[in-house]
């Protein structure tokens, strides 16, 4: 690669990336800071604008459901305290909306929540507040981690946050994660795998033996070690080397894939996927398959986040005894560090540029995304996935994990392109990097530094 970043706090971002990911950061577990006298919006009115249609959510939790409700008395206590009215204008046409009132000046909306996948152009255009002097951006137990939040920072702010102190939410938008049919685990006469998590031994070479052992006939009928969108598969490859889908090297920031560790990651992918474990892979490769896995077809899935929890007719709902997994580890990776990835980050919220009254907004969502008093903590938050989704504590853990060290996959932008090949080229993985290099550069210019200028100003280095 041919970028070289000159500016040293630039080439400092790379060990500040792995420093957060590499550790746990510290929890922050800030007061409920509206107590009726702490601030008074004079009947302030705040139009909370959400791409959703209406009466399907409450601010992202499903109309109805205990934590919906606890979302209404928010509001409501909010509303007295601050002395406002929150009016959400639920719309599947929120941006273009925003995106008019930029351009005309009437802006209808003070508070805008939706995907980042779409937000990351008002990122990019102007058309969103700076936060860090209008929210405490550093209490990363409220607003996300500075990874997490990666396509809302660009240039010199960060311009859009998540509701991360909440339940729910946030462990089903995030990364990829392996859901386990434990009984068809214990009827091949398997080990539970999460022992070998438990253990420190879930890398590469065990994952390869697990595939072997989980592939099998039953009633003339072959039953699949893993249903896998061959793209998942060979990102999960690369980022479970250890390596950040941007890194440094040899003093220059570049993309993870072009560094000796993310090279040999994808070498292993294709070697497993195309030669060695052909066979031991689902052959419907679309990228949703958990229908596949929960009639039974295949004994582990490389599932989304989402794909777990979003609704009834999805895996947690419909199948008894599975566990989750973290995908594998490389020889290069931090143990117990487990990275992922997003193409896009429901329930990102911001503030337009051009709001009636940004600071009276950032009062309002300062308070509204303040923690329940149900779920104080991640401990809360970690005991609720417990009981109300999972089967085990060790598998809402493995979540929380894999969220909290999620990055941009800057999927748009084609940083996915090499990786995507990865698992398909028969012209070799040298060959295929060189074919990208000229766009790996380009993406690596116009899309991560940015990025990281925006970063180091908010968080430093």
């Amino acid at each position: 690669m041919t970028k070289i970043i000159k500016n040293i706090s630039l080439v400092l971002v790379f060990v500040f990336i792995l420093c957060s990911c590499a550790q746990e950061m510290e929890e922050i577990i800030p007061e409920f800071i509206v107590d009726g006298s702490s601030a008074d919006l004079g009947g302030f009115q705040c139009v909370w604008g959400y791409a959703g249609t209406a009466g399907e959510t409450e601010l992202g939790f499903v109309t109805g459901t205990k934590n919906a409700d606890l979302l209404l008395e928010r509001k409501a206590s909010v509303e007295k305290a601050l002395n406002c009215k929150i009016t959400p204008n639920y719309t599947s046409s929120m941006y273009d909306f925003l995106r008019a009132g930029v351009m005309s000046g009437a802006q209808p909306f003070d508070i805008v929540e939706g995907d980042s996948y779409t937000m990351v152009v008002d990122v990019r255009a102007g058309n969103l507040s700076g936060l860090s002097g209008l929210l405490d951006i550093e209490n990363v137990e409220k607003w996300g981690t500075p990874n997490m939040l990666q396509s809302l920072i660009w240039k010199t702010d960060v311009f859009g946050v998540v509701p991360f102190a909440w339940p729910d939410i946030m462990y089903r938008q995030s990364g990829h994660v392996l859901a386990v049919n434990e009984n068809l685990v214990s009827r091949l006469g398997q080990p539970d795998p999460r022992e070998y998590v438990e253990d420190g031994v879930w890398n590469w070479d065990t994952f390869e033996d697990v595939l072997e052992a989980y592939t099998y006939q039953d009633a003339g009928n072959t039953i699949y070690a893993l249903r896998s969108h061959p793209p998942y598969f060979s990102i999960n490859m690369f980022l479970s080397s250890g390596v950040a889908l941007s890194a440094y090297q040899d003093g220059s920031v570049v993309s993870g894939v072009y560094t000796d560790i993310g090279r040999a990651a994808l070498e292993r992918a294709n070697t497993i996927f195309n030669v060695t474990h052909k066979d031991c892979f689902h052959p419907d490769t679309g990228s949703v398959g958990h229908e596949q896995f929960i009639n039974n077809e295949a004994v582990m899935y490389l599932s989304w986040c989402y794909e777990l929890t979003s609704g009834t007719s999805w895996i947690m709902y419909q199948m008894d005894n599975i566990g989750i997994l973290p995908f594998p580890q490389g020889p290069d990776a931090t143990p117990g560090v487990y990275l992922s990835y997003h193409e896009g980050l429901g329930n990102s919220t911001a503030i337009p540029f051009n709001a009636k009254d940004p600071n009276a907004s950032a009062v309002i969502l300062s308070a509204m995304y303040e923690p329940f008093d149900e779920y104080k903590t991640k401990d809360d938050i970690i005991d609720y996935m417990t009981n109300q989704i999972f089967y085990d504590r060790k598998d809402a853990e493995i979540i929380a994990n894999v969220v909290r060290n999620t990055e941009y996959g800057f999927f748009r932008e084609g940083a996915r392109g090499v990786i995507e090949e990865a698992v398909k080229t028969d012209k070799g993985i040298a060959a295929l990097l060189d074919s990208y290099e000229s766009r790996y550069d380009e993406i690596v210019t116009e899309y991560m530094i940015p990025h990281y200028q925006g970063r180091i100003a908010v968080y430093g280095e």
